[in-house]
């Protein structure tokens, strides 16, 4: 694996990239096991300090049906994997290729499948650079906010 992460990205420790380096480049995967991996493999390459972001998964019963008791651990609900949901944890670096898997707002450009680098990361924003997706975006400074996200009962039977 490391040695196919070095022929696709060569000297990606070094950091600092333009942005066709990425656009030029990528890594398919048939599982999503796999795909794990290698952005781990990946993010241990790039340079800097990488910042760490968790979700705050709660289930969302009636006030009446939770009398402040939480029927499932953290632990338990933070190792669920479902369809269209992100990680527990999110581990990032700055200067790093993400790829924007919602439509969040399509009027500056920022919709599914859109790549960005990472400029800077706080606990519920992240602001990035557009580098794909139509060419009147590409290179604007957007602001990803932290979102809430409920799955379908037929993703997941517990109400997050």
């Amino acid at each position: 694996m490391e040695s196919l992460i070095t022929a696709i990205y060569p000297d990606i420790q070094q950091g600092n990239h333009p942005d066709q380096y990425f656009l030029d480049r990528s890594i398919l995967s048939c599982t999503n096991d796999n795909v794990d991996v290698i952005n781990s493999i990946l993010l241990t390459s790039l340079p800097g300090p990488e910042h760490m972001f968790n979700s705050a998964d709660t289930v969302s019963l009636q006030e009446h049906e939770l009398n402040n008791y939480q029927p499932y651990p953290t632990e338990y609900l933070n190792s669920l994997r479902a369809s269209g949901l992100p990680l527990s944890k999110l581990g990032l670096k700055l200067g790093a290729p993400l790829m924007l898997l919602w439509n969040l707002d399509a009027s500056q450009g920022l919709c599914n499948g859109t790549w960005l680098i990472l400029l800077e990361a706080r606990n519920r924003v992240l602001r990035c650079r557009i580098i794909s997706g139509d060419q009147k975006f590409a290179g604007n400074i957007v602001m990803i906010p932290r979102i809430t996200l409920e799955p379908s009962e037929a993703t997941l039977p517990l109400p997050l």
